[in-house]
């Protein structure tokens, strides 16, 4: 069940009359669940210089490659996914980063 509502963000480019790119961000709401992470996650994302924080499900069809996310008014990037073969379900591994 799906008890939570995060938006993924896309930036899209756009060039001005003078040539110069223009970027500007399209939100998309969708409906997730929050799950712990793992020590385990935690240990290697850690030793790649990520800072993990949340683990969000989410339906797969929900999910374009899309690498950052507002969840609870904060910014996340998307560090690793994970495509539940068995379920309609995608994990989306959330780190918090300089400039999100």
């Amino acid at each position: 069940m799906m008890d939570g509502v995060a938006y993924l963000i896309k930036m899209k480019y756009k060039t001005d009359k003078i040539g110069q790119n223009i970027s500007s961000e399209e939100k998309r709401k969708i409906y997730v669940s929050e799950r712990a992470l793992t020590r385990t996650e935690y240990f290697k994302a850690g030793q790649n210089g990520m800072n993990p924080r949340i683990m969000l499900t989410t339906a797969a069809v929900n999910y374009s490659g899309e690498s950052v996310i507002e969840y609870e008014n904060m910014r996340y990037g998307i560090y690793r996914t994970y495509h539940k073969f068995d379920s309609d379900e995608i994990e989306l591994y959330l780190h918090k980063q300089a400039g999100t």
